[in-house]
């Protein structure tokens, strides 16, 4: 399985791990906000991308939460304040993630 060498702790992790433990607080908090604001259809959308990220395995199992979460962001529905300020770095790391993949594949060729 890939490895990436974690950012603030100086540690060797695989791209799936990286994922849950730099994507899902920030999903957690972001689902937990659109409970609050009765948004159901939103929460929804986004406890399926959580669910897709905790049953990932491998890095390609990646695509697909990350996909929903570019589309989600760029087509689906916008949302107001805080919880698109959660969405906003959600995407951000997932970009992050993705070019490092990228670039961990290019160095694999």
């Amino acid at each position: 399985m890939p490895i990436v060498r974690d950012r603030l702790r100086g540690v060797l992790m695989d791209h799936v791990t990286t994922a849950r433990n730099e994507i899902e607080p920030l999903l957690m908090q972001l689902i937990h906000q659109l409970g609050i604001e009765g948004r159901a259809t939103e929460m929804a959308v986004c406890r399926r991308i959580q669910r897709y990220l905790r049953t990932a395995k491998h890095n390609h199992e990646l695509a697909r939460p990350f996909s929903d979460l570019s589309t989600t962001a760029n087509v689906c529905f916008t949302l107001p304040g805080e919880a698109n300020i959660l969405l906003e770095r959600i995407i951000e790391k997932a970009e992050v993630l993705v070019r490092e993949m990228e670039n961990r594949t290019d160095a694999i060729h």
